[in-house]
Formats: C-alpha cells, structure tokens, sequence
C-alpha cells in the first residue's frame, strides 16, 4: 500500500508523468476530470455503490461491506467530486490547497451554469454529510439497507437523487465546453432496474 502511495504521488510531482500527460493536452485533461466527476456521481456512487444495495437490501452490495466505513466512503466520493470542480481541497492538517479551477472556467462562459452545479454539489454534500452523521451517531448503514427502514430509504436515497441531479449539470457542463463524445458510466440499478432482479 505504501509503495503504490509513494508511485501516485510521483506520478503527480513537477516531472510526474501524470503532469506531463495533463499539461500536454489540455481538452484531454478537462474531459478526463468531468468523465470521471459524472461517471463517479452517475454510475459508480449512486448506482452501484448506493442504489442497488437499496433495492436488494443487501449488505454485501455496499460499498464497504467488510469494514463498516461505507458512510465515510460515499461522504468522500462526494467531496472528491465538489474538489475536482472547485480546485481545491484541505489536507489533513487543515491547509487549503487551491488553483484554477473547472467552475472558473464554466463561470467565465456562464455563471448561471457555475453557480447551478456548485449549488447542485452542496445539496448532495449535505445529504450524503446526513448519512455520515447519522451512521456516526449509531444507525450503521448496515440498518440504512435493511427492508423497511423508511429512514434509512430515506437518507440513502436523498443521497443518491443529488448526485444523479448534479450528473445532469455537469452533462450541461459538458456541453457548454463543446467536449462532444464524453461517456458516462451507467448503472441497471437506475438505468434498467428490472434488469437488477433477473
């Protein structure tokens, strides 16, 4: 784990290969970053990572099923996405890290759309940030799956509806930057959900 940590971070570093390969190209970079933000909000999280383990009520369907931190894992998959688009992050001793960013760019052709998909990624951080609290306070997600929990319905499902509401945004994001062809991954559990019980 170290060594695969130490190889990812000299990948990112002033002569990283990751670097070279983003700054080369630009567009590339740009589509990479919102290919990944919609198939993660769309595809990974709020369907196969939070949906269909809904729908079968399955705790070996969650996204941590051996270690009880699925609440932290969607909590941060979330942020992962809102950091990518804002530019910015903290570290873990408290100090923000921040540069250009994707919503500079959408606010300098449209800042409706900016402030949409910002407003979008709080909704959902707020709903997901109800998971985590609420697993924290004792109410795992383990109980969130389990058949007729209307609360545990509830908090998963606010989650998943804001980040397949924010998909949409960023699909406008998308075609305002003119980035034709991006794909985003997709899940049966929202896409063909009778498709989950065959």
């Amino acid at each position: 784990l170290v060594s695969d940590l130490q190889w990812m971070a000299a990948q990112w570093d002033a002569t990283g290969a990751a670097r070279s390969t983003l700054l080369t190209n630009e567009g590339a970079g740009i589509s990479a970053m919102l290919t990944g933000m919609g198939s993660l909000s769309y595809g990974e999280q709020a369907g196969e990572r939070m949906r269909l383990g809904l729908m079968l009520n399955d705790p070996e369907e969650e996204h941590d099923c051996f270690s009880d931190n699925t609440h932290n894992s969607h909590y941060y998959d979330g942020l992962g996405v809102q950091n990518v688009y804002l530019g910015e992050y903290v570290r873990v001793n408290g100090t923000l890290i921040s540069g250009p960013s994707l919503s500079d760019l959408v606010a300098a052709a449209e800042p409706a759309l900016d402030h949409e998909m910002q407003t979008k990624l709080s909704t959902t951080m707020r709903a997901l940030g109800r998971i985590k609290s609420t697993a924290e306070a004792g109410f795992s997600y383990d109980q969130m799956l389990q058949q007729g929990s209307a609360a545990g319905e509830a908090l998963i499902m606010g989650g998943v509806n804001g980040l397949v509401d924010q998909t949409r945004s960023i699909e406008r994001v998308v075609k305002l930057l003119n980035l034709n062809g991006l794909e985003f991954e997709g899940s049966d559990s929202l896409d063909n959900p009778s498709a989950v019980f065959e």
